[in-house]
């Protein structure tokens, strides 16, 4: 199939496409509560006469072209956010408190048609297409439990592709790079034990709470100091809590954050780090520190050269200036990551607002919104990333 093919069978789904998103776009839902979403995915998946299974709320689609081939996976997150939108869109969403304020409603509707184009051409495509709805990539993480359940077997997967939108780019750009592209993310809670004392003796006691505040300055220094400059990584502590009354002295403060890293060196370093600092540092004031650091997605990192199809696939699709080379990562998660831990891979960013419309509000406020121009773009460079090196 020629471009120019693909582009006119892509642009083809438009009206149907915009259809689906919208009809998505009205029924936002949370994490692994995505049951109207998953109805919507599977009558459209019927219609289409694509087989799937499903577990939990997600859906795996499965095409089986004509001819021998690889096996190439495309990913699409489901899940909204517990926002509420603003008044005035004719398919606003139905479900007050909840908004598709990420564009999973667009992602979805990406692979939908996709879906659609890769199906009506299935006696001269080669190899297998999975199609991977995946739930609550906002909350607990759908991606892992997916890839532990066998999703990415039977048949096993070759490569795997997803996207996100982005409103800092416009409609007809691309954004990625090899290797990292998505930080780690790892919850931190340190609980810093000292001694209740009347807050007139202080000699009596030992102060969790001056304890604490040596803590967060000592930790504050890991990352400037034993991390490289040329390195990412980010601790942030934003939540304290402790002592009972302005004339105690406190004997228990608890602190919550995040750690991010770009790489698994770094995260074991400073997971190492915080707990040997916190407890030297409680240790040479008189008390304790307690650590827990629970593990959450792993860093999203591309493989080079599926990260090379993308950009040399999107510069022929849409200009080589419309693609663009991101310089570092995001410190923010993507557990699309856990897919890419199994077989080589690569996430993109996709424009989706006009031009003339930019700046425009960011992910996650109540005020996102994009240009559907954008899901024809989306839809193209996903079924081109499936033929391409077939």
């Amino acid at each position: 199939m020629d471009d120019c093919e693909l582009r006119a069978l892509v642009e083809a789904q438009k009206n149907w496409m915009v259809d689906i998103r919208r009809r998505l776009h009205r029924i936002p839902e949370r994490g692994f509560a995505e049951v109207k979403t998953q109805q919507v995915i599977m009558e459209t998946l019927d219609a289409l006469g694509i087989p799937y299974t499903t577990e939990r709320t997600w859906v795996v689609g499965v095409i089986e072209g004509a001819l021998p081939g690889q096996v190439v996976a495309l990913r699409a997150d489901m899940d909204a956010l517990p926002l509420e939108e603003p008044e005035g869109l004719p398919f606003r969403s139905e479900h007050p408190g909840m908004m598709h304020a990420c564009g999973h409603d667009a992602h979805m509707t990406m692979v939908l048609g996709a879906a659609k184009v890769l199906m009506g051409m299935r006696d001269r495509l080669p190899g297998t297409v999975k199609l991977l709805f995946q739930p609550a990539e906002e909350t607990d993480g759908g991606a892992e439990p997916m890839v532990q359940r066998g999703v990415m077997e039977n048949p096993h997967v070759d490569r795997v592709y997803g996207l996100h939108v982005q409103p800092y780019l416009p409609v007809g750009v691309i954004e990625t790079r090899a290797g990292t592209l998505n930080a780690s993310t790892d919850d931190v809670e340190l609980t810093i034990h000292g001694r209740s004392s009347h807050g007139a003796y202080p000699e009596s006691g030992a102060d969790a709470i001056v304890c604490a505040a040596q803590v967060i300055t000592s930790l504050q220094t890991l990352v400037s100091r034993n991390v490289s400059p040329l390195a990412s990584a980010v601790l942030s502590l934003g939540m304290i809590s402790g002592g009972t009354a302005g004339n105690i002295i406190c004997d228990r403060v608890s602190l919550r954050g995040t750690l991010r890293t770009a790489n698994g060196e770094i995260r074991a370093m400073m997971k190492r780090r915080i707990a040997e600092v916190a407890s030297g540092v409680a240790a040479a004031m008189g008390c304790t520190a307690e650590v827990c650091i629970t593990s959450g997605y792993a860093a999203l990192v591309n493989d080079e050269a599926e990260a090379g199809r993308v950009m040399r696939v999107g510069a022929r699709l849409l200009g080589e200036k419309n693609v663009v080379r991101k310089a570092a990562p995001s410190m923010g998660g993507e557990d699309f990551s856990f897919f890419c831990e199994r077989v080589p891979g690569a996430f993109f960013h996709l424009g989706c607002v006009k031009k003339e419309d930019m700046p425009a509000p960011l992910l996650h406020s109540r005020d996102f919104h994009l240009d559907e121009d954008c899901l024809t773009v989306g839809a193209m460079m996903h079924v081109a990333l499936v033929l391409d090196g077939q």
